[in-house]
């Protein structure tokens, strides 16, 4: 199986990039390795709280990029940021329920990098990077339908690394009274 994801190499520079936006190749190993070393060092909360932010602001840009470069919109932006978060080798990502009013939504992620280096041995979530990519896919979605969430809580609440067959994400979506 090839990759999904065509890959284009700026012959000067060297630069990746699919998707129109600049991409890293590196081994699953390393990753999983920095992401232990600073949970480690900062400790869970505090590396939990840096990585929602950063994946927020992350996951809010790829959108708004998606949208100009393949003319999509809605809910449809954010379902191609898993298609390609899948794709590019994080796991498999599955959106199964979004409330109609926009209020919550839950997700499932089977072979996430970080499950499957811990070997169903973690005593606590490991996949937790990924709560900051769905607040802000889902804020970006959210506020193209006019919507101004207050806020939007993500919390893993079942890991692969503990033993459970899937990780699982909840979402809570505080729009705020009259913004709807």
């Amino acid at each position: 199986m090839k990759p999904s994801v065509d890959i284009d190499v700026d012959e000067e520079s060297g630069i990746w990039q699919t998707d129109g936006l600049p991409m890293l190749y590196i081994p699953r190993h390393f990753m999983v390795n920095v992401h232990r070393e600073v949970e480690r060092t900062l400790g869970l909360s505090a590396y939990r709280q840096v990585l929602t932010e950063a994946g927020a602001k992350s996951a809010y840009y790829w959108c708004q990029k998606q949208t100009q470069t393949y003319d999509m919109s809605g809910l449809r932006v954010f379902e191609h940021y898993l298609e390609r978060l899948t794709a590019r080798g994080w796991g498999q990502f599955r959106l199964e329920r979004i409330d109609e009013d926009f209020g919550g939504a839950e997700i499932t992620l089977k072979n996430s990098i970080y499950a499957l280096e811990s070997r169903g041995a973690a005593d606590h979530p490991t996949c937790y990077m990924f709560e900051g990519f769905f607040i802000g896919g889902l804020r970006y979605v959210a506020e193209a339908r006019g919507l101004k969430p207050l806020d939007i809580e993500c919390r893993e609440v079942e890991c692969e690394a503990m033993g459970f067959d899937r990780c699982r994400f909840e979402i809570k979506i505080n729009h705020g009274a009259g913004t709807h």
